[in-house]
């Protein structure tokens, strides 16, 4: 089984991306200014010139190249908060945790500026999993597609999720997947991870939440876009467990605050 640590970027296409690679790679060629019956070799007068060069410019000044510009992304997190499951620390206390519902409810919320959704396509367990990104998977979100819920944390805590992650962005500028602690206004607690990661395959994620014990917060799993056409960032999220901590899962290896670990599944 391989492995790797953290969530790097990687450069590949994945075959599930909903856009042709061909489109990113078109070449241009400079225009060749030969009048109606002009034949080649020819020599092409001044004034020709002339008029050839004001219209370059023209058609130069008329396609600009296409100019990205980051968009902050707004957490919406509901107000007020309506779902108020039991807690019980003996067990997993994020509620729907496969989205087995069939919707973002029963304790998971939209909480971003565009939709987030839950979707049948390769699943890890069950029938569905949660999906962030464009409805077609062609460009970016314009802003933050995701879904959250409010959890308390348990003393001695581990988070584990699986994640299926698409992107063909070279980092993330502009666009990237991320899983977030939120406050009851919307603000970032912690970043979890932020990447543009491309792994077609379930990756394991495991992070150590000790530290925020007994806190009530959002638990956040989205994509951030600017909205740009020309990419495309994708994630899917399944089996999403929070309890108080159980020993490390063997093959994991340790990230930062968390663990990552590569799956054989498909």
């Amino acid at each position: 089984m391989a492995e790797r640590e953290g969530f790097e970027p990687s450069r590949g296409l994945s075959p599930l991306l909903a856009f042709q690679a061909s489109a990113f790679n078109r070449s241009t060629t400079s225009p060749r200014w030969m009048g109606s019956g002009q034949a080649a070799g020819v020599p092409i007068s001044a004034s020709q010139r002339l008029v050839a060069a004001c219209l370059t410019l023209l058609l130069v000044g008329a396609t600009p190249a296409t100019q990205r510009h980051g968009l902050p992304g707004r957490y919406n997190v509901p107000q007020p908060w309506v779902w108020k499951p039991t807690l019980d620390f003996t067990g997993n206390v994020i509620a729907n945790e496969s989205f087995e519902s069939g919707a973002i409810d029963r304790g998971w919320f939209q909480c971003g500026d565009v939709p987030a959704y839950v979707v049948t396509e390769h699943p890890y367990r069950g029938k569905y999993a949660q999906y962030s990104g464009t409805v077609t998977g062609v460009g970016e979100p314009k802003g933050n597609s995701g879904a959250c819920q409010r959890v308390t944390i348990p003393p001695n805590a581990t988070l584990i999720a699986r994640l299926y992650q698409l992107s063909n962005e070279g980092d993330a500028m502009f666009a990237y997947q991320e899983a977030d602690l939120l406050d009851d206004r919307g603000n970032i607690i912690v970043n979890l991870y932020r990447a543009s990661n491309n792994d077609p395959r379930w990756v394991l994620g495991t992070w150590n939440l000790a530290a925020y014990g007994g806190r009530s917060v959002w638990l956040y799993f989205g994509v951030h876009g600017d909205g740009y056409a020309g990419k495309s960032t994708q994630q899917f999220v399944d089996d999403v467990v929070l309890q108080t901590r159980a020993p490390a899962t063997p093959g994991a290896k340790r990230v930062g605050n968390g663990f990552a670990r590569r799956t054989s599944r498909t």
